[in-house]
């Protein structure tokens, strides 16, 4: 879900208009089953999602740089998506295995990119980002005890696997937060007003240091503003 809000809010779509899509979204609005030899849905209908709410189609009419991470399920490598058209990397970087498809883009075949990046902060630093705020949800089901079905199996399983990659995105992140979601299984979609208050409560008790921040990156463009300034008038005095 983090590519689809992200793309969202980078495209220039209002917060009211995202939050609004959060309270009604359903699986049903991203999934289709279609039980393959690949996964038990397809999520073609994220297309329509997009159309709908966005207000951007491409990396390149997006307001603020982004970049989208799915894994290559032939190398098991990290793939980057910064260009081009959105739906595909946004299919491809929600395609979570066994659930979806995976999605062919050009030659590679491409599913969620958490399996290798959980929080993708070496892209965000990659693209240019002085100060990177990572929020990690985790991959919780919500329940307790044994699975009791495959796709707890599944997401348990990718779990596991993640708790090992914690040193790897957290080097690259200036912050980290964690909104207390763990009572929120992948598919309450009608509890999107919890999801949404936990995420404000860990932006809120990390204020101080997020406009500790701001304060020095104002700082600096001030300097970076005054030395400018001074060189073009020593050119126009020479």
């Amino acid at each position: 879900m983090g590519s689809i809000l992200g793309a969202a809010y980078a495209s220039g779509a209002p917060l009211a208009r995202i939050v609004a899509m959060c309270r009604t979204l359903r699986l049903r609005d991203i999934a289709r089953w279609h039980v393959s030899r690949l996964g038990f849905a397809s999520n073609h209908r994220l297309g329509d999602l997009i159309e709908r709410v966005f207000e951007a189609r491409r990396f390149e009419d997006l307001h603020i740089p982004m970049a989208v991470v799915a894994t290559d399920l032939n190398s098991g490598e990290p793939v980057v998506i910064s260009h081009g058209d959105l739906i595909d990397a946004i299919r491809a970087s929600c395609a979570f295995p066994g659930l979806f498809e995976p999605v062919e883009i050009g030659t590679r075949c491409l599913a969620d990119g958490g399996l290798v990046a959980p929080v993708p902060t070496r892209a965000a630093r990659d693209l240019g980002a002085e100060f990177v705020l990572a929020v990690s949800v985790g991959m919780q089901d919500g329940y307790r005890g044994t699975p009791s079905n495959i796709f707890q199996v599944v997401s348990r399983a990718v779990t596991a696997a993640q708790k090992h990659q914690l040193e790897v995105w957290e080097r690259h992140a200036d912050l980290a937060l964690r909104p207390d979601v763990h009572s929120l299984a992948w598919d309450d979609f009608d509890r999107a007003d919890e999801a949404i208050e936990a995420g404000a409560a860990a932006a809120r008790s990390a204020l101080p240091r997020i406009q500790k921040f701001l304060t020095r990156a104002a700082s600096v463009q001030e300097c970076n503003a005054r030395e400018q300034g001074q060189l073009r008038l020593t050119e126009a005095v020479r």
